[in-house]
């Protein structure tokens, strides 16, 4: 993992990535690559991908607050599990919404 190997009284390292993280622009552009590559596979399912894409979200969400905070590794892992999915772009309305996972992954951290 990213964090793992960033020491942590590098503050500069960890300003430098929560930067990009917080570029939504940048994220959409990960994402966009991501799917362009994922329908390259035979067995592509937009709904999955969509799914995978709201954990995604809420994964990198997790870890700018992680970063902000100063959180270790552990804290980062036992926050709760996010989704962001994207509610389309209507009028007045955020694009996407936040959801908290109510199911939790086959492994779990000790």
């Amino acid at each position: 993992f990213i964090l793992i190997q960033i020491p942590s009284e590098n503050n500069l390292n960890y300003q430098a990535l929560l930067h990009k993280l917080k570029d939504l622009e940048l994220v959409q552009d990960m994402i966009d690559e991501l799917c362009r590559l994922f329908k390259c596979d035979k067995s592509f399912d937009k709904d999955l991908q969509h799914r995978q894409v709201a954990v995604m979200r809420g994964q990198i969400l997790n870890l700018c607050q992680a970063l902000e905070e100063k959180k270790t590794p552990l804290q980062l892992v036992q926050m709760p599990l996010l989704r962001i999915e994207s509610e389309g772009k209507g009028k007045g309305k955020s694009p996407f919404i936040q959801k908290f996972q109510d199911k939790y992954p086959l492994f779990s951290s000790c």
